[in-house]
């Protein structure tokens, strides 16, 4: 829809990406490099920008939707959890699912 490239990280397209894919077993990919590859696109392209994310304050707002979706399942059948598990990566998906629930705790 918007013309964008989508590349695998580590990828061919920056300087980190290639120093990286030279010894393949020295790295697994990680949210890490993907984050550098983006910022080093950013920084060497005038027409592109680049939006911070992960455990910022707005993206973890914006993330929340999901443990407040989850807490109203619950409650529609009267269950609550005795423990959540979801990704960690950057932190937001986690953080969003889970704080709505330390909210009910700490209350």
């Amino acid at each position: 829809t918007f013309g964008a490239k989508v590349h695998r990280s580590p990828s061919d397209a920056t300087e980190a990406g290639r120093t990286l894919r030279k010894d393949p077993k020295n790295h697994s990919g990680s949210l890490g490099i993907a984050i550098s590859e983006a910022v080093e696109a950013a920084v060497h392209d005038e027409t592109t920008a680049y939006a911070l994310g992960s455990v910022l304050n707005h993206v973890l707002l914006h993330q929340t939707v999901i443990g407040e979706e989850a807490l109203r399942q619950l409650a529609k059948v009267e269950e609550t959890p005795d423990l959540i598990v979801g990704c960690v990566g950057g932190g937001s998906n986690f953080a969003g699912l889970a704080f709505p629930f330390l909210r009910e705790k700490l209350q």
